[in-house]
Order: structure tokens, then sequence, then C-alpha cells
């Protein structure tokens, strides 16, 4: 656990059973909030956070979740037995699936196969009657002035949303603004994001228009779920702007030329190496191929799903 200033503390969860992968936030005032729950094999390390900060299980009001892909909201069912007087506050497109998981579970072990239970564990429902759905702009007082603002922001899925913190001018992003590679970022002296586009939802049109709404706050920090804070907001979201708009064309061009998703993930990874080439010599380093291989996957993915999805229409 890492103090990171305004009585916020970031929690590794140990996501795939690696570090540096996923974060859980824990916010202190007079009701306590947590920011992702992750995985259900990782809660066990945020009720040992919350206990060794002195936060007793009946102060603890909120568990926010940003959307109800199982990397971020899959141990809220698991979590909210801990917590006698919590909430779980998840967009309204997404209440239905944590009250019912067997749909997302259904759609994840397709995706994940032998992988799922080492990944995501047992998955729990949460009691419908411990849901909340907050409306756009809805404001959430943890008390002693601590006031958190959520707003609904489509994109990477259509179930996406985040908290606005003005005490630290920071926004817990989930993955609208993509993810953020420590790794990396160490390697080459300066934040490293990428943005995050997998199927089924990705919508580069519902993206710019939650850059422009982000773009409206006076925000100075990023709380990535993937991975930590990032100083710097400005630039984080004039980075994704640009970058969706680039992976909108480039899976444009390569479907239009009789391309595949292989051909789009060829061209990210084109991409990744001749940016990263600026900064030194990483072509087809084996640690940053291990990072960025199974999100480079699914983010072309989501690239080819977005104009099949277009076809449609």
């Amino acid at each position: 656990m890492i103090s990171l200033g305004e009585n916020i503390y970031q929690v590794d969860v140990n996501y795939q059973g690696e570090p540096e992968r996923t974060s859980c936030y824990i916010i202190l005032a007079e009701k306590a909030a947590i920011f992702e729950t992750g995985a259900t094999p990782g809660i066990g390390r945020l009720v040992e956070a919350l206990k060794d900060l002195g936060v007793p299980p009946g102060q603890l009001a909120y568990i926010i979740v940003s959307h109800i892909h199982l990397d971020h909201a899959g141990g809220a069912g698991a979590l909210i037995r801990e917590f006698p007087n919590a909430r779980v506050l998840v967009h309204p497109r997404g209440a239905r699936h944590l009250v019912d998981p067997s749909r997302l579970i259904n759609a994840a072990r397709q995706l994940y196969g032998a992988s799922f239970d080492v990944l995501f564990g047992d998955i729990y429902p949460v009691p419908e009657e411990r849901v909340h759905t907050p409306e756009e702009g809805e404001a959430l007082d943890l008390g002693g002035g601590r006031v958190l603002t959520i707003y609904h922001t489509p994109g990477h899925a259509r179930h996406h949303m985040v908290i606005y913190d003005p005490a630290s001018r920071g926004i817990f992003s989930g993955d609208c603004l993509g993810g953020h590679y420590p790794l990396l970022s160490r390697s080459i002296g300066r934040p490293y994001v990428l943005p995050i586009t997998p199927p089924s939802e990705f919508d580069p049109a519902a993206f710019m228009e939650t850059f422009d709404r982000l773009n409206r706050l006076d925000l100075e920090n990023v709380y990535f779920t993937h991975f930590g804070k990032v100083t710097g907001a400005s630039g984080i979201i004039a980075r994704n702007r640009d970058l969706v708009r680039v992976y909108a064309e480039t899976g444009r061009h390569m479907l239009a030329a009789g391309g595949g998703v292989k051909d789009i993930e060829e061209a990210l990874w084109s991409m990744l190496w001749g940016e990263l080439s600026q900064y030194g010599e990483f072509k087809h380093e084996k640690s940053i191929i291990d990072l960025l291989a199974s999100d480079m996957g699914l983010n072309a993915g989501g690239i080819a799903n977005y104009f099949e999805r277009m076809k449609k229409r």
C-alpha cells in the first residue's frame, strides 16, 4: 500500500499474479470509499489495507467500480460480504450484471479459457438492494467536506464511469484514459500511456466526447487502474485523443485493404516500436512483449469489432 496524499491510498492487488498490473484506491474520510475491487483473488489485499489504516468494517460506505469488466469489478460480490454498510456504485448499464454475473462469467470463460479460475476466482453476485446506480454528475459526499463527482465516460465501454476528486485535482479513470505502464515509463524517463480499446464496445466518437468532458475539469492527476498515479492530466487526455484517432484510422485502412485483427495488431506493434525507438533500442525486447501482448491483441480485436458493428448499422 502506498500513500498518495490527500488521504488517498493505492493498493496493488497483483492481478494475474504480477505487480503493477491493477491498482485499487482507498479514499479515507468520515465515510471511506474504495475505487475498483479488481478480481476476487486480490481482495484480501484490500481488506488488509483497510485494517492497516484502522478502518473498521462499518466505516466503509462505498465500493465504486468504473465498469463491470472482471479485472475491475470481479471482486465486488466477495468484497461487499466483508463490509456490512457498504454499497456498490456502478453505471446503470452495468448493475444487472453485478446482481446476476452469469453472463459476465460465461463470456469471460470463453475469452480466457482454462486461465479463468486462476485470474478471476469465484464471482459472487452483489445483492440488488446494495447496488446504487449514480446519475451523470451525481455528487458523493464522504463527509468532512470531501465530495466526489461521478461522470459517465463511454468510449472504452458504454457502462464506464469515473470519479472526480477536487481535493486532489484527480480523476480515478478506470480505463477511459488508457493504461499507464510503469516499466516502460521508467525505461524512457516519462509516463507511457496507451488507450485500451477491447471488444465489444470500443467507440471512438464516444471517446472524443469523454475527452471533451474531462478537459473541462480542473485536473492535474490521473489515478489509473492500470496502473498508478500520474501527473499531467491534460497531456494524458491529449495523447489518448490522438491515439484513439490513429487506432481507428489504422483499423479502417487495414480492414479496407482486406486485412484482419492480426494485421491491425501488427500495425499497433509497429507504431509502438517506432515511438520507443526515440528513447533507445527496445525493439522486440521480451519484457515489453510480455507486458503488452495481451493488451495489443485485445486492442486490435476491439478496433476490428467496432468496424464490424458499423457495417451492421
